[in-house]
């Protein structure tokens, strides 16, 4: 018996140190955990979202129980960039990593109101609306939660839930037109058009003083196809508060939507004269104007006295000689969109997008060297970004000084690549093969304008090295295969290589008139006249279709008629591309002799 009572306490003893020993362990495995988790809290506050993200998953795989961890990691999985592109069950793993947290501790408003957040935009709708229910009935006082639920039982197709929702929400805050338009949107969402209209109706006799919520009833009668209804509380609206601008601006809409183009351009001179809005929403207000009576090619002179409304207000504000200056460049006037940037620039020497509006409209107005001048001036008061040079390369090459230009595309490249060099092969093959897309087709894109510009230099080895390199970073680059194409036909190079890379142009873009002219071009520089002709004649039609025409497609089209037996209409185009070109010396002379020559 003493043995046995011996044996029995030895064993519970060495089972007790066992259990002292677990519960050892699980401290340590605990504090181990903690401080990977407290370092993630520390790396997140400091914006270091991916080492943050690396610290909570090592918590949570050091102690898979530790709820605090387990949440941070899962919400982490949910919007760090390495996870992006999870499936929908790992979102959802993701999103249930969290809910451990959110049961142990749910007065914490501030995680549970994201984690159902998250569940409902993760349709987890059932259990979005739990929790928020759960975080109303627990905090009361905080509104946004009511919100928040309002949009959940709105997505689960619970009208009533949603404006009893809003409702309550309205009874702490009051009464909103904010609010009385999440309303409306949800009554027209479910075509109840009395509870929309019912809605509408209670804001305005809430405060029937308030011209907003006339102009919001007017909306909604707008919405549910009530013309008359609308205009009746858009006046009503002018009447309450007649400098309002908001009502003003109603009114130009509907005055617009119904083609009384004389009444609008009133209401929005109106707008513009109003102290309700600032000189952003002006400038906003007055843009979207002018550019509708350019896009209708409707008579300037209407929005000219806008402008000078404007301008009269504000005469000395950067932000209106810029609209100036844009409006005057699409009327068509240059000189005047250059003395207004000008003006603007004087004001805010330190906006570069004023720079690069003046160097455009200078070069618009073919003054290259004038806005190579720009281009310095700028630099004096500010670092150039990778547009502004590109503005001044292109102002270079149309000056001549090709050098300049180069200089400004080699240190382009170089910037992708420093071993990549404007004149020169690209001297590791495999360069293409080690970058993405973006730098990819940048590249491209640089050494085909490289291409073009010694070829417009003279530099036909180096235009042809240029368009190889471009070719191996971007092999399907149209752009580059149809100019590449083209400059090899017309200097005798490989002529069978040429037609390759033009029909493989017009394969990826086929409606590209410029591609369809290169490849017919090409098709009659080998004698295939009549298929020459099919394409040409597509490539003038889609061309002239889109306003873009000009006196090569012409041209090309002339010379390919008078080889298919057509002289008449070959005259006719050549005629066509004189007036386009009226100095070329070998139009003059193909219309004078009604014959064809190189």
């Amino acid at each position: 018996m003493k043995k046995t009572f011996t044996a029995i306490l030895a064993l519970l003893v060495f089972l007790g140190v066992l259990a002292a020993g677990k519960g050892g362990e699980n401290t340590r495995i605990r504090d181990k955990a903690r401080y990977y988790y407290l370092e993630g809290i520390r790396l997140q506050v400091d914006a270091k979202d991916a080492e943050a993200f690396e610290m909570y998953k090592k918590a949570y795989h050091i102690d898979p129980s530790y709820t605090e961890a387990q949440s941070a990691y899962g919400a982490r999985r949910l919007t760090i960039e390495t996870d992006t592109f999870q499936s929908g069950e790992m979102l959802l793993r993701s999103l249930n990593m969290m809910r451990p947290f959110v049961e142990q501790y749910p007065g914490d408003f501030f995680e549970s109101a994201y984690y159902a957040y998250l569940a409902a935009h993760l349709d987890t709708l059932k259990e979005a609306i739990r929790i928020y229910e759960r975080s109303d009935s627990l905090f009361p006082s905080k509104t946004a939660t009511l919100y928040h639920l309002s949009e959940a039982y709105m997505a689960d197709h619970n009208l009533q839930g949603a404006i009893g929702a809003l409702d309550r929400y309205e009874k702490v805050e009051g009464k909103s037109p904010e609010i009385s338009l999440r309303k409306i949107t949800y009554f027209i969402q479910s075509q109840d058009t009395a509870g929309a209209l019912g809605e509408a109706h209670d804001l305005v006799d809430y405060s029937p003083k308030d011209p907003r919520y006339r102009i919001l009833l007017g909306n909604v009668h707008s919405a549910l196809g009530n013309p008359d209804s609308a205009l009746n509380c858009y006046l009503e609206a002018e009447r309450i508060a007649p400098d309002n601008g908001a009502a003003k601006l109603a009114l130009a809409a509907y005055y617009k939507e119904i083609g009384d183009s004389s009444t609008y351009d009133i209401k929005t001179y109106e707008a513009l004269l109003s102290e309700d809005f600032d000189l952003s929403q002006k400038a906003e207000l007055l843009a979207q104007y002018l550019q509708r009576i350019i896009n209708d090619k409707s008579a300037t002179s209407r929005g000219d006295n806008l402008f000078d409304a404007l301008q009269a207000q504000y005469p000395h504000e950067p932000e209106v000689l810029d609209l100036a200056a844009r409006y005057s460049a699409a009327k068509g006037d240059v000189n005047d969109a250059i003395e207004q940037i000008g003006y603007a620039i004087d004001l805010s020497p330190d906006k570069e997008d004023y720079w690069g509006q003046l160097m455009s409209y200078q070069l618009a107005a073919e003054k290259p060297t004038d806005a190579l001048r720009t281009f310095d001036r700028a630099a004096t008061h500010l670092k150039p970004s990778e547009s502004l040079r590109l503005l001044m390369a292109q102002a270079a090459a149309m000056s001549k000084d090709y050098d300049r230009a180069v200089e400004v595309y080699d240190s382009l490249l170089k910037e992708i690549n420093p071993s990549l060099s404007a004149s020169d092969s690209i001297p590791d093959q495999s360069i293409p093969m080690k970058m993405q897309y973006e730098p990819l087709m940048r590249a491209s894109t640089l050494y085909n304008i490289l291409g073009d510009l010694f070829y417009q230099a003279g530099r036909d080895s180096l235009a042809f090295t240029a368009y190889e390199n471009s070719l191996r970073f971007m092999p399907d680059n149209p752009m580059v295969l149809n100019n590449y194409a083209y400059y090899l036909e017309e200097e005798g190079g490989d002529l069978e290589r040429a037609y390759k890379m033009s029909k493989r142009a017009i394969e990826i873009d086929p409606d590209n008139p410029t591609f369809i002219d290169t490849y017919a071009w090409i098709l009659f520089k080998r004698g295939d006249y009549a298929e020459a002709l099919i394409h040409q004649q597509a490539a003038v039609e889609k061309a002239e279709s889109a306003g873009d025409i000009s006196a090569e497609l012409y041209s090309h089209f002339g010379d390919i008629l008078f080889h298919n037996a057509r002289p008449d209409e070959a005259v006719e185009y050549w005629e066509k591309a004189l007036k386009l070109s009226p100095d070329d010396a070998v139009l003059q002379k193909k219309v004078k002799t009604r014959q064809w020559e190189e």
